[in-house]
C-alpha cells in the first residue's frame, strides 16, 4: 500500500496527458471506458491512453472487465482511497483557479459589474500550468474608463499571481446580440458563475 501511495502520484502528475485521462474518467466516475472512448475525448494518442491506464490499473485506481476477445473497458475504482487522494490533487489547480477569479471579482464589484463567470479550462477543471484563467464581465452599459480600470486591476492581479488574467467585457446588449456567436456557445460549454445574474 505505502509503495502505491508514493508512486501513483507522480505517475499522473509528471504528465499531462496522464492527468487529463484521470480528469476525464473522474468527470464520469461510473463509466466503462474503452481505450479508444478515451482517445476519441481527450485527442491523446492510443499508446499514451493506453499507459496510462495500464499503470492505473496496476496501482489499484482501475480495474478491467474483458468484452470479449479483443475488447477491454475500464472503470475506476472509486472506493480507492489512493483515487479519492489523486482527485483531491488534481483537482487543486481548480480551486486555485476559482479562488485567483474569485477575488478577482470581489476586487471589482466597486466597478457596478452586472454578472461574471469563469470559463473554459479554469471551469471545466483541465487547467495547465500555462493556462490562463478566463473571465467574462457582463456590465449593464459599456464604458471605455470603466473597462479600462477593469483590465488595469487584471494586469495588477496577473503581474503579482505570476498568471494571467484574461477579461473579456460585455455589456448587456452585446451580449444579447452575441448570444448565438461561437465565443458564447463556448463559455456556455464550460462556465462557473461567479458573482450576479445566470446569463443564459
Amino acid at each position: 500500500m505505502f509503495t502505491m501511495r508514493t508512486n501513483i502520484i507522480p505517475f499522473v502528475l509528471v504528465s499531462e496527458n496522464r492527468k487529463l485521462v484521470v480528469k476525464t474518467m473522474l468527470d464520469y466516475p461510473k463509466r466503462q471506458w474503452s481505450c479508444s472512448a478515451l482517445e476519441d475525448l481527450t485527442n491523446i494518442p492510443h499508446a499514451t491512453v493506453f499507459r496510462a491506464l495500464k499503470g492505473l490499473k496496476e496501482f489499484g485506481a482501475l480495474k478491467s472487465i474483458k468484452l470479449n476477445r479483443k475488447d477491454i473497458a475500464y472503470e475506476l475504482v472509486y472506493e480507492s482511497i489512493l483515487l479519492k487522494e489523486l482527485e483531491k490533487i488534481i483537482n487543486i489547480e481548480k480551486l486555485t483557479a476559482n479562488k485567483i477569479a474569485n477575488d478577482f471579482i470581489r476586487r471589482i464589484k466597486a466597478k457596478n459589474i452586472k454578472s461574471a463567470v469563469l470559463y473554459g479550462s479554469g471551469a471545466s477543471g483541465k487547467l495547465k500550468s500555462d493556462s490562463d484563467i478566463d473571465i467574462l464581465i457582463v456590465l449593464d452599459r459599456h464604458g471605455k474608463s470603466k473597462e479600462e480600470e477593469i483590465q488595469d486591476i487584471a494586469a495588477d492581479f496577473s503581474s503579482k499571481l505570476n498568471r494571467t488574467i484574461s477579461v473579456i467585457i460585455m455589456d448587456a446588449a452585446e451580449l444579447k446580440k452575441e448570444k448565438n456567436s461561437q465565443f458564447i456557445k463556448s463559455v456556455q460549454g464550460n462556465m462557473e458563475l461567479l458573482y450576479g445574474k445566470k446569463l443564459f
